[in-house]
């Protein structure tokens, strides 16, 4: 009898949720009844006018009104028992309204969770960890694209020029370019990381225009065109594939903490060029290409000439970079470690470069 009462309740409250959510005349002439049996008596019986009552039910939780059903005792029950569950909105026994009322109260034990361990006094054990979030664009920065700057040969210390030596360089005219996108990487404090990779072209212009560097079978030698020539420059350029990578200094790194009321501090950092920053590391590189360029004049007109070549010149290019900046240009100076020319192949010369990054 009470399995049987329950049943005629549930019946008449999802009856009655149809109506409600479908706007239903109060009066049906005609239904269906599915009957669903469960245990060994027990049976859940379902009116219903369409087939669209029926997946209209279907967005209903049952578990939810049985819940909410008050079973009168043996004694109390009479045959005539109805039990009414109130909802006059109609919504209130559907998936989607609980599925919403469950993760706002979850969403509650998260934000009055206060004690210093993350857990809410007699709300939830739940331990939750606010997590710190950076700002600013993170812990790493686009920092420059392009190195210029001036380059000479050093020969046991000293420039070649002092010895007055046929490889002697002008300083201003041997540029040195590099495509070198660059980025800084913060890692703790004032200290961070500079590193980035490109190509670079070394730009040699001779002291003496007539300068010919000719490739023999022991070594290059070099040599000067014929002196009858009216020549005008002689250079040598070599290009390389590079990276590098700075351990630095950089006192535009700014920290502020911010504390929150249940007690977790969050630490924030923000970065700005307008500080000093020092650092030193190295590069590494490969010859891509080198070439030898005179230029002269022959009967009043200008004439060129272009000899590719690798002049036994040394592949692997490293050394040490050393940079000081401030605002948003550096001062670098490169110096190779490596020698120009291979071993015993040409004079041993070690290349240094002074210049800027933008």
């Amino acid at each position: 009898m009470k399995n049987r009462m329950i049943s005629m309740a549930v019946c008449l409250l999802i009856a009655g949720q149809l109506v409600q959510a479908k706007n239903l005349p109060e009066k049906i002439n005609e239904k269906d009844t599915i009957e669903v049996e469960f245990g060994d008596k027990g049976k859940i019986l379902i009116q219903v006018e369409s087939k669209e009552d029926l997946e209209a039910l279907k967005a209903y939780d049952i578990n939810s009104m049985l819940n909410d059903i008050e079973v009168p005792s043996k004694d109390e029950m009479k045959s005539s028992e109805k039990v009414i569950l109130q909802d006059n909105q109609g919504t209130k026994y559907l998936k989607d309204t609980l599925e919403k009322e469950e993760f706002s109260e979850l969403e509650n034990e998260f934000e009055d969770s206060g004690d210093d361990n993350g857990k809410s006094e007699g709300k939830s054990d739940y331990n939750y960890e606010r997590k710190a979030r950076r700002f600013s664009g993170g812990k790493t920065d686009f920092v420059s694209g392009m190195d210029f700057g001036i380059n000479n040969f050093l020969e046991n210390g000293q420039y070649p020029d002092a010895n007055n030596e046929q490889y002697s360089v002008r300083p201003w005219g041997s540029w040195y370019v590099a495509l070198m996108p660059t980025w800084q990487t913060h890692i703790a404090g004032v200290f961070a990381i500079d590193y980035g990779a490109g190509i670079s072209w070394y730009n040699y212009k001779f002291q003496d225009p007539r300068t010919r560097l000719v490739e023999g079978v022991d070594g290059v030698v070099f040599d000067q065109w014929d002196v009858n020539m009216q020549s005008s420059k002689s250079k040598l350029t070599v290009a390389h594939l590079n990276a590098h990578f700075v351990p630095m200094l950089d006192f535009g790194y700014r920290t502020s903490t911010k504390t929150y009321d249940d007690g977790f501090v969050q630490k924030k950092t923000r970065y700005r060029r307008n500080g000093l920053r020092i650092g030193a590391g190295g590069y590494i590189g490969n010859r891509i290409d080198s070439y030898q360029k005179l230029v002269w004049r022959e009967t009043g007109h200008k004439s060129k000439l272009r000899e590719r070549d690798n002049f036994y010149l040394e592949n692997l290019r490293y050394g040490a970079r050393f940079i000081l900046g401030y605002g948003e240009v550096d001062i670098f100076v490169n110096y190779d470690l490596s020698t120009v020319f291979a071993k015993n192949k040409g004079p041993e010369l070690n290349s240094i470069t002074f210049g800027l990054s933008f």
